[in-house]
């Protein structure tokens, strides 16, 4: 039998990879149905006829706001509102607008309503998505080869198959091909009920040919992401040959490891302490590019150093954590005992 179709075939029907296709899908959904609960095209006439009258109630009580609507040149003249004047609505307004929104109030100012926009917003959730499908495949692909050390498979599975590699390069790609089908299935799934959600309950907005250029680079490298992570996650399971010890590392991090290196940082005199974070390099991958300050030399001058890491900055140091934890996990699955 093909080592890669039997391995593949193994994790596909583990429960545990059904408990986590489930928590994602459901995941998947109640985040749209969230966005669709909270978001709606615009107040109902009913709110927004209630919200003018006590604006307007509240504008009555005001004299600086009845001075506002008899001056025509109350900006331009005035001593406490002549900034206004360049606020780039100012010219889009009309007068008693103005007047409303710089002095008074308006009907905005009582009622509160929020408009899912997926031009903006929609990338982010779905990058969201693929992160959090990285972090099930991580811990998907190390309990898939923690398990089989725990219990003693994978010792009976080198008598039928003796050669190692062949073996490691079997388990982490048919991880990698799960976490592959995973991430295209969920981005997707996600792409189609958020667009649904902004055409019913929001705004699509205008997806043009740059939108979709930048949104696939974020997809792209955020999948890129994905599959480093579950490398790292069956890397780690490989070299402490348990599931504990893989996902110990992984929550230690994730919990002590970046609170630590954030209180050592505020207590020593450190240029730039974020990039000490593996977060930030997280997401300058992601984004493309964070800009990093030091205030300590700055002064009075308010001009401090700038450090910025680019997503190849990141790239780089990312792809040596993972590799470095790839060649050690081969290294000791090559060389080290079965027993």
């Amino acid at each position: 039998m093909n080592l890669f179709k039997a391995e593949l075939r193994r994790i596909l029907r583990r429960r545990l990879t059904m408990v986590f296709g489930i928590l994602a899908l459901a995941g998947l959904i109640a985040m749209a149905g969230i966005m669709w609960a909270i978001s709606s095209t615009g107040p109902s006439e009913a709110a927004l006829a209630e919200a003018q009258a006590e604006a307007d109630a509240w504008n009555a009580e005001n004299p600086d706001f009845q001075d506002c609507v008899d001056d025509p040149d109350y900006f331009t003249e005035s001593e406490y509102y002549t900034w206004a004047v360049d606020d780039p609505e100012y010219a889009e307004l009309t007068h008693v607008e103005r007047c409303e929104t710089y002095v008074g109030m308006s009907a905005e100012s009582y009622i509160w309503t929020y408009t899912f926009s997926f031009e903006e917003e929609g990338p982010f959730l779905l990058i969201g998505a693929v992160v959090v499908a990285g972090l099930i495949m991580m811990m998907l692909a190390s309990s898939a080869i923690g398990a089989e050390w725990s219990s003693g498979g994978m010792s009976n599975l080198m008598v039928w198959h003796p050669n190692r590699m062949q073996l490691w390069a079997a388990k982490l790609g048919a991880a990698l091909a799960v976490c592959a089908a995973a991430v295209v299935a969920l981005t997707a799934l996600g792409f189609g009920l958020l667009i649904l959600t902004a055409a019913v309950r929001g705004d699509v907005g205008n997806l043009d040919a740059q939108w979709w250029e930048e949104t696939l680079e974020y997809l792209l490298r955020s999948g890129i992401l994905a599959l480093g992570m579950t490398t790292l996650g069956a890397s780690l399971a490989m070299l402490g040959r348990h599931t504990a010890i893989a996902g110990g590392v992984i929550a230690g991090y994730l919990i002590v490891g970046d609170l630590v290196v954030r209180m050592t940082t505020m207590a020593l005199p450190v240029p730039y302490p974020e990039r000490l974070s593996l977060y930030t390099w997280v997401t300058a991958w992601i984004t493309g590019r964070v800009e990093l300050y030091d205030w300590q030399e700055s002064g009075m001058d308010m001009n401090p150093d700038v450090m910025v890491i680019t997503w190849g900055d990141a790239g780089v140091m990312l792809g040596a954590i993972v590799l470095l934890f790839g060649a050690l996990a081969t290294w000791s699955f090559k060389r080290r005992d079965a027993a």
